[in-house]
């Protein structure tokens, strides 16, 4: 899991180039006037789903991995909490959709949150286990951008 913002000073260092170039479509458009949807960035290799959700109490949120993609999950405006949990393969599976690129857990012993504000952005991979959505306190309303990458482009 990386934590980090676009109102940083530039790096030297870089990330994977199809974690950059999706990183760059959010600095190049004005997501503020966009409109929830879907966005292909690079087909369905790389997209960005534009959401406007309210944050919801914690325990009313579910903890989701990914096996193909790689979740850039940046806030717009608002707040919201996120959970994070290292997967270590005993996890209890609560749901396991079939043909879908999620797998849902219940009862995580090491998971930890993070209130991520406007401009920052978490990136989860495919052994994390995250719980986004949730009310950093009371439930409030949140504009994100969730950034799909196929992992296999790393």
């Amino acid at each position: 899991m990386i934590l980090a913002s676009v109102k940083a000073v530039s790096s030297p260092y870089k990330y994977p180039e199809a974690i950059q170039k999706a990183i760059d479509w959010l600095k190049a458009n004005d997501l503020e006037a966009m409109a929830a949807g879907t966005y292909e960035i690079e087909g369905r290799d790389i997209y960005a789903m534009i959401q406007e959700i309210t944050t919801q109490p914690v325990e009313q949120r579910r903890a989701e991995k990914h096996d193909l993609y790689l979740d850039i999950q940046y806030i717009v405006s608002g707040i919201e909490r996120m959970g994070y949990a290292p997967y270590t393969g005993e996890e209890e599976i609560l749901e396991d959709p079939e043909g879908k690129d999620a797998c849902f857990y219940k009862d995580l012993k090491e998971e930890h949150f993070i209130d991520v504000t406007a401009g920052s952005y978490c990136i989860f991979f495919s052994n994390d286990i995250h719980r986004p959505g949730a009310a950093a306190g009371e439930p409030t309303a949140v504009k994100k951008v969730v950034l799909k990458v196929k992992e296999s482009l790393l």
